[in-house]
């Protein structure tokens, strides 16, 4: 294997071969990103027509996220884990390079439009729960400031588990890597399926007031991990026992055509339950799929896409905050014209921040952490 560069990993774990990017995964992010972000901008769904049952499905693209990050940080750290130079301490360090500069300005411009809210002291408490992101562990104060950000405070806790979990997922087989991914997600519909049988009226559609019991299946972090954790398993399984080509090139098609027939039908889904890994195996077709090199895989690989992909991470943090600023500053509506035009602005900007912030600052955080580290080694 080639020792690519990766310009959002500049300095690699000396020695271990670098796998090469999967780019359409990259790209891929983007259009989740915008399903949930068209979700939050387009009220009511009934303005998309014949399309609402899609639009109003948009929050399945955060348990996406989940199931991607752990197909990707497996696929990405399998190689180093095993040759025994896997560190728990450089991979924590890597993650908050790559999602906290960017993060911190999220937070400094929810402060402003949440200005507010600092006039009583469970806010308070709350904003510095979202600067340690650890706010999803307390549905309390998870939604005061950063409404979008409790998902990096889940994600926080996978990257944190990640380093001890990842070796004990290599499956033996492919059927049991096979049969590992269907018990992680039949684990994932538990706690949902518990909401539709005591609390059915907040489970089966999105209400405005939810038992406190429902909306900790939405956001508590221990409840996400096995989406997660299905993400990890069907990394193991692409690396050790990858579909035939001749299977793989229909995978993403079918996967996509299958989630779109899926999503039509989400009125008469339960809301918790799409909310919270209903959709995992589409996903894993989709996945495996793109991973191929095939002309969706390749159309998904161009570099603009890419782009997108990788500032996705941004137009999820600052777009549910932009539309807030927006309305609350100049009276902006709710309706597709108004998305457009704040698709328009925050797409950009979150492009810059990628190229100018987040890449310079993971870069500098990095090369620091690997000057401090070659110093230690040098005093001993």
């Amino acid at each position: 294997m080639d020792n690519i560069t990766d310009p959002r990993n500049p300095v690699p774990t000396k020695g271990v071969p670098r796998l090469p990017t999967l780019k359409a995964l990259t790209s891929v992010r983007f259009f989740a990103a915008l399903h949930v972000a068209i979700y939050h901008l387009v009220r009511p769904f009934s303005l998309w027509g014949p399309l609402a049952p899609i639009m109003s499905a948009g929050y399945h693209g955060v348990s996406f996220f989940f199931f991607l990050s752990g197909f990707i940080l497996t696929y990405s750290h399998v190689a180093e884990y095993e040759l025994g130079r896997g560190s728990p301490t450089r991979f924590w360090i890597a993650r908050v390079a790559r999602i906290y500069p960017v993060y911190l300005l999220s937070m400094l411009f929810a402060g402003y439009v949440g200005f507010g809210l600092f006039r009583q002291p469970i806010h308070v408490v709350a904003y510095i729960a979202d600067l340690l992101m650890i706010q999803s562990w307390s549905v309390r104060i998870v939604n005061f400031f950063h409404v979008t950000a409790w998902s990096v405070s889940v994600e926080m806790f996978f990257y944190f588990l990640f380093p001890f979990l990842l070796l004990r997922f290599r499956p033996a087989t492919r059927a049991r890597a096979c049969l590992a991914v269907c018990g992680y997600w039949l684990l994932a519909m538990v706690p949902p399926l518990l909401c539709v049988v005591l609390y059915p009226k907040s489970a089966l559609a999105e209400i405005l007031f939810q038992p406190v019991q429902v909306f900790r299946v939405y956001r508590l972090p221990i409840l996400a991990l096995p989406e997660f954790l299905a993400g990890v398993t069907l990394g193991w399984l692409y690396l050790r026992f990858p579909p035939a080509p001749a299977l793989a090139k229909y995978l993403a098609p079918v996967g996509i055509i299958a989630l779109t027939a899926a999503l039509f039908q989400s009125p008469r889904l339960p809301n918790v339950m799409i909310n919270n890994g209903l959709f995992i195996p589409l996903y894993s077709l989709i996945i495996l799929g793109l991973c191929d090199r095939n002309w969706l895989s390749r159309a998904l690989s161009v570099s603009w896409l890419v782009l997108l992909g990788e500032a996705s991470y941004s137009l999820y943090l600052f777009h549910f905050l932009f539309n807030d600023w927006t309305v609350e500053r100049f009276g902006a509506g709710s309706g597709l014209a108004s998305a457009v035009w704040k698709l328009a602005v925050v797409i950009p900007i979150s492009v810059a921040l990628h190229l100018f912030l987040e890449r310079p600052a993971r870069r500098s955080i990095l090369q620091w952490w690997s000057r401090r580290q070659a110093s230690l080694r040098s005093t001993q």
